[in-house]
């Protein structure tokens, strides 16, 4: 079977949730049906649009000069990166994306794509956005260790080398930890929607796309009345920028130090949720 047709693995999505969000995600695509464009998200549900959304992540990571990504790669070509040479950056860093997408599925993960028609074709979408999300699982599951040994290491070898992919794999581990122990100590469901990680792409950023991303996640999130939670790897522009704008609010944050193998220095990401609205009672 062609790529571009070879669909994914069933999600493992608790029913309920999964029904809930395609029936948000095609209202607000009616919704926005008459725009220019017609803008619409969709569940990607084939590996070409997995692949897609990978490579329009890594662009956008690497043009932002995302350090949670940056870090890991060898100096030498994070100095191409800053001085303006980043196609070499950006294909080794998709194809640890795409591996993490379809790690995800296992365990309640799904790739949302925007998109809008063409300008230079009436018959072509442009991919404008894409997300990975993390949900409540369907079935408990964790990645199958065939996997990560067939599919993750040789992403992460062929991105990084056998050291830094170690590091890299060590500092992942050591956010998430910090992640759930945090929401842990202040008394947060680990049931929630995650926010895994999402990018506009560079020429479309200010045109609405993050918004059509996070809104029916928004909306799923207040009708099941569940937290939202996320990790911020850039701080200084996206909290208050866009997900402020969302009611997230900084619940703590966790500083990676100047190892030998972090090529861009210290830095810090920050974890963030968004409360359920508080129940509004009758009078």
């Amino acid at each position: 079977m062609p790529e571009k047709s070879r669909p994914l693995r069933p999600l493992n999505v608790e029913p309920a949730l999964l029904q809930g969000l395609n029936q948000h995600i095609a209202a607000l695509n009616t919704a926005d049906a008459a725009l220019p464009g017609r803008p619409a998200v969709e569940i990607a549900s084939t590996r070409a649009q997995v692949a897609s959304a990978a490579r329009l992540m890594a662009q956008a990571f690497v043009h932002n000069q995302d350090k949670g990504w940056l870090a890991w790669l060898p100096p030498s070509e994070v100095a191409r990166v800053r001085a303006g040479d980043t196609p070499r950056a950006q294909e080794k860093i998709a194809r640890v994306i795409d591996y993490l997408c379809a790690a995800s599925a296992f365990e309640g993960g799904l790739v949302l794509l925007e998109s809008a028609q063409a300008s230079d074709a009436a018959d072509r979408r442009e991919i404008r956005g894409a997300s990975l999300w993390g949900l409540p699982p369907a079935v408990p599951c964790t990645e199958p260790w065939w996997h990560l040994a067939a599919f993750g290491a040789p992403a992460a070898l062929r991105g990084y080398g056998p050291l830094r992919a170690i590091a890299a794999a060590c500092a992942a581990n050591a956010l998430v930890r910090a992640s759930e122990e945090t929401m842990h100590r202040l008394g947060f469901p680990a049931r929630c929607i995650y926010a895994q990680m999402g990018c506009v792409k560079p020429a479309h950023q200010g045109q609405r796309v993050s918004r059509r991303m996070f809104e029916p996640f928004r909306l799923l999130a207040d009708r099941f009345d569940l937290v939202y939670r996320l990790e911020s790897s850039s701080p200084e522009t996206n909290d208050q920028r866009v997900f402020s704008n969302f009611r997230f609010e900084k619940i703590g944050e966790h500083r990676f130090g100047a190892s030998r193998f972090n090529s861009v220095g210290p830095y810090t990401i920050n974890l963030m949720i968004r409360r359920p609205p508080p129940e509004v009672s009758c009078p």
